[in-house]
Parts: C-alpha cells; structure tokens; sequence
C-alpha cells in the first residue's frame, strides 16, 4: 500500500536514534547484493515497530544502507504485502501496518508507529523497547509504568483551553515538514502526536500543544527562559550586587529557544581555542553543547512547577544552565554522567516534536555528544547536580590544555592532517592510546570511519596497531614520541614556543650554533647569510612532523635559494631532519628534476658538497671546478 503522504527526504540524511531507525533490505558484497530472507525481514520489522510502540513512537525506514544510499528491494508484491502486514499478525495488540514510499523511482518501506497507550508484545518473544539507537527487552510493568507516568500523569498530558485558533500555523507546518508529515493537516499532525484527542467530531488540545504552538504566552507562569549575567565567579548581594538579568525570555518553546540562542550568543566572550592544529577565536562554550543544555533544560523540565522555571547564569569562568524538576522517574543521576541512553521522558509529546522542529537531538544522542564537544574544546566534563526540584548543569571555560599538550601541538606544525587525524594523535599523546570507540566520541565518526582514519595514520607511521581483537588500540610509533620528547627536553631548556599554536625557532632545533659563524666549507659566503629570511622561518615553522613530500621539497627549495650553497648536514639541522634520509630521499630527485644543482656536479659524494636552487643563479662551470 503507497503512502503519499509520507515524504522520506528529512530521514535520508537523519542520525538513527529514540526516534528513527533505518535498515537494508539487502546483503552480500558491492556489486553482488541479494534480497535479506523474507522471514528475518518480517520478524525484525515487528520487532521494532513494537519496540517504538512501547517508546514514544518513530518510523523505520527499509531500504536504506548505513551510509544513507536508497538500494529499495528485490521482493515480490506478495512478499512486500506480507511485510507490510507485519504489525498486525505478529504484534498484540496489532498495530498499523507499514506502507511504501517511492524516492527516486526507488521503492522503500516505511512504518511510521504511533505510541501505543497500552505495553505491545512481540508474539512469543516478550516486549521490545526503544531506548537511544538500540532495541532492548523490558518488562510489561516497566513498559506500563513509564505509559503512565509519561502519557497520563505529567502536566503536558493535560488538557488545554487553547483552540487551532489559537496556534501558529507555520510552526506547524515547520514541524510537519520535518517530521515528513507535510501532506498532513495540522488536526492530522497533533492527533498523531498525540498534542490533542478525537472528541467526535472535534479535537481537545493538549498543555504540550500549547506549550509547543501558542501563537501567545502559553498560560503557564515560568515557560520561559530567563538570563542572568554575573560579574565575577559567585553572586554578591547588597551594595556589591553584581548580578544583570536580561529580560524574560517568553512565547512557545521553539520561540523561546529562537530568543535564548540570540541572547546567549552575543553575551559569550570569544577566546582564542584550539581548532584543529591552530588557535583561533571561538565562543568560550561550543554551541552545540550549551545549547543541548538549554534544550534539555526545556524539554525535560517538570512544568507543574509553575513557581520557577528554567535559568541560564553566566559567570566569568562558568555557565549554569538550571531546570525546574528533579530527573525524571527512573533515571539516576549516575546513569547520566555514565553518559547511558536511558528511556524515561517526563514530557514525551514536547521531546517528540522538537526533534520534528530540529531543536533536540533524538533522545539519548544529545547529552554524550555534549560531553564530547567540551572535550574536544579542550574544557572540562560538564558537572550535573541534582538538587531540590532543580536539575543544574555547568559548563566551565578554563582550558584543560597542559603545558605537555601545547608542545605537542607546536611539534605538529601544519603537518598534512585532518582535524580527525590530529585529534587521533593529540588523543593518543594525552591518554597513551586511543581507540575506535574513543575516537568516535569526540569526532562524531562512525566505526568504519574512525577504523579507516586509524588505520591511515599507521600507514603514515604516525600510530602503532596493537592489535587485540575488539579491544585494539594504537598508540603514537616511537619516531613520534621522540619528536615529542625533544621538544618537551628544549622546554626544559627554554627553548619552546609559549604554546600560542606554533613552533619558535629554536623548537626547529636552530640553536646558535647552527645560525652562527658559517662551517668552514662555506666561509667563501658573506656573514650576513647565515640567518634565513622571515618569510622562509615561517614556512619551516609550518612544515610539523613528517610533512608531505611537496611541501618539503618547497621549503629545502627556498632555503637554499636563500642562502645560496647549502649543505646536506646544514639543511638537515634548520629542518631536524635525518641528514641520511635527506639525501636520498629529496636532494638527489631534486637535483635530477632540475629544482636543485650541486656544487660539484662530477663529485656526488664530494666531502664539500652543497646545493643551490636552479635559476639565474645557477653556478658556471669555474665554480665546479674550483
């Protein structure tokens, strides 16, 4: 059965995860796929249409690969049929069959499920349930507990005064779009959302509705977000009151969220951060990770406490982010700075459609990534405290940056790496090893991503496989940790960068011997040449570690036509290079290419040898042979 009104496009592209989950429809290698057996496909399609059932509702999507190409089906309509039937003849109580979707003249499956009211079991095999990205077995009294608490007893679940009338339709149709309902009405929608319920021939609005569409204030004392701005680390009262509250920020939720982004924004101060192998000014908070706190704060906050709401503090060293309500019922706090995806909503309806309006992140996804951006910020874990009827979350700003870390990152330079590959590295320099999984938390890559990413890196001798089954891991080869230790050893010295993102010279390994009085096979040159113009300092500064053959090969280039004959050992020093390997590897095909000429051409091994950069400059035939 064909379901136009179903648009697929939004999930395309879409995380899988509380809400959404996607699946092949095929198996086997590139190039030689063939159809999955039809009774595992009709098996897992009630599985997890019952365990969405039992959650807050998602759509599953069949014929879409992990990467999110569209490959469709090679079933035949009786077997298309029979999976469509799925939910109604493995499911109790049955639930709404799926329907077919054309994209791109592709044909896919879609089960767009409703939360059921009532726990739905999976005929024989007990009660699957929908908690982040996985489907998980729990028990019917959990499952009807959770309903209860969630779909009947909390404050959203209400009825409200409010009338269509009342609402903003292009909020609506905003969040009908994402939720590729767009062919749906706006009655449609909230019915399906469970925002209102048939009476007849009319509907009854929901509080989530109101609070979620309300073209004014919904009637709720403290739905808003109010912003305090501290001057200094702690509040002060009294003469010294050091506290600016910007005005209440009010209106529906996706309103209110709209305001407090812009608030927020232009009060942040914008250090300098290191963003991939450089500073740079950023916000002192990654967006995404105040903002997922704001979200949250909205979101799960128990909206029966109408005598406070949700609170945003800035101090100079840290942001508050306070929410009304303790944790939702069922979730501890351990669970949560265990960074667990947990299924307990205290507000299911509103959670649903700001995922639908691009605000939240399926439920579970949110918080871990938020941890990962500080980290990635290079700031601390965020701290959560439950206290009385409040949930508080701080994100503090000082850099966990260590004087060991900012060498490191000098010592790279601007070697040939992805934000990824260099956030691989630093990992491993900080922990000793780093992992697929630990990768993937701070990055956002999938597994065979990260696999690929590591996997390259130990290609380029930069990392060490230790291999270990599920339990691999890498760790920086020794060429690197040498690098490093050299550098941290010249720190002793005093003769590092102060970590502003770049390597001094002397980190270079240009020490006043290698700079002073000229070697006695070049005192034939003015004194004056024994220092490197500025421009050329800076192209060695930015080579890093084991740069690409190219850049290299450019930089060798320009010193020597800089100073004119150059030794192999002289531009090995300027460069720490291995002199051995320098030769072999670069002057040789320069020369050849024509990039470089030798001082004693006939000679290549003359004890005296030296280059020069080709050009106008290139030595006659007396200096050969002097």
């Amino acid at each position: 059965m064909a379901n136009p009104q179903f648009d697929v496009t939004p999930f395309l592209t879409q995380v899988e995860g509380q809400h959404f989950d996607r699946k092949s429809m095929l198996e086997g290698p590139p190039g030689a796929k063939r159809a999955r057996d039809r009774r595992e496909l009709r098996r897992q399609a009630a599985e997890y249409v019952a365990a969405f059932a039992n959650a807050d509702g998602g759509v599953l999507l069949l014929g879409v690969e992990d990467d999110g190409s569209v490959t469709g089906h090679q079933l035949p309509p009786e077997a298309v049929d029979a999976l469509l039937a799925a939910p109604q003849t493995r499911l109790d109580p049955p639930q709404p069959p799926g329907s077919t979707v054309s994209h791109d003249g592709v044909e896919l499956i879609v089960f767009d499920v409703p939360a059921e009211d009532v726990p739905v079991q999976l005929i024989d095999n007990g009660f699957p349930l929908r908690v982040g990205d996985k489907t998980v077995r729990a028990r019917e009294t959990q499952i009807a507990a959770a309903k209860q608490q969630g779909m009947y007893e909390s404050w959203e679940s209400r009825r409200s005064s409010c009338s269509l009338e009342d609402f903003d339709r292009k909020l609506l149709a905003r969040a009908r779009s994402g939720a590729g309902l767009s062919a749906l009405s706006d009655e449609e929608y909230l019915l399906k959302r469970k925002l209102a319920d048939q009476r007849g021939s009319r509907i009854v609005l929901r509080r989530a509705a109101e609070l979620l569409f309300a073209r004014h204030d919904p009637d709720h004392s403290n739905a808003g977000v109010r912003v305090f701005r501290v001057i200094g680390t702690a509040r002060r009262f009294g003469p010294e009151h050091n506290v600016e509250e910007r005005p209440r920020i009010e209106g529906s939720l996706p309103q209110v969220l709209d305001e407090a982004h812009e608030v927020v924004s232009g009060l942040l101060r914008r250090p300098s951060r290191l963003v991939g192998m450089r500073f740079q000014e950023m916000p002192e908070y990654p967006d995404f990770a105040w903002r997922e706190a704001l979200h949250n704060a909205v979101a799960h906050r128990d909206y029966a406490i109408q005598g406070s709401g949700t609170e945003m503090w800035l101090f100079e060293d840290r942001m508050e982010v306070v929410s009304a309500g303790g944790l939702p019922e069922g979730v501890t706090l351990e669970e949560v700075l265990r960074l667990e995806r947990v299924h307990r909503s205290r507000n299911p309806r509103i959670v649903r459609v700001l995922v639908d309006l691009g605000f939240a992140k399926d439920q579970g996804e949110g918080i871990p990534r938020m941890f990962a951006e500080m980290e990635d910020a290079f700031l601390p874990r965020p701290e959560v405290e439950v206290r009385a009827e409040r949930v508080i979350v701080t994100l503090r700003n000082t850099s966990t940056l260590t004087a060991s870390d900012r060498h490191f990152v000098a010592r790279l330079g601007n070697a040939d790496l992805s934000r990824q590959e260099f956030r691989a590295l630093l990992m491993a320099h900080r922990r000793g090893r780093v992992d697929n999984a630990a990768l993937r938390s701070v990055t956002g890559l999938d597994t065979l991503r990260a696999s690929h990413l590591l996997r390259g890196l130990r290609d380029r001798e930069l990392l060490t496989l230790h291999a270990r089954g599920g339990d691999s891991f890498y760790t920086l080869t020794p060429a690197v940790r040498e690098h490093v230790s050299e550098s941290l050893r010249g720190a002793d010295r005093g003769e590092l960068s102060d970590g502003s993102g770049g390597a001094a010279r002397a980190d270079r390994g240009e020490l006043p011997a290698d700079r002073g009085e000229l070697p006695a096979d070049r005192g034939e040159l003015p004194a004056d040449r024994g220092e490197l113009p500025t421009d050329v300092q800076r192209m060695i500064d930015g080579l890093g570690f084991r740069p690409r053959k190219e850049r290299l090969r450019t930089v060798i280039e320009a010193i020597c036509a800089a100073r004119g004959w150059t030794t192999s050992g002289e531009i090995a020093r300027f460069l720490r290079f291995s002199q051995r390997n320098l030769g072999g590897r670069h002057l040789a095909p320069m020369v050849e290419a024509g990039r470089l000429v030798r001082r004693y051409p006939d000679n290549p091994t003359h004890p005296k040898q030296a280059y020069r950069a080709s050009g106008p400059e290139a030595p006659s035939e007396e200096e050969h042979h002097e």
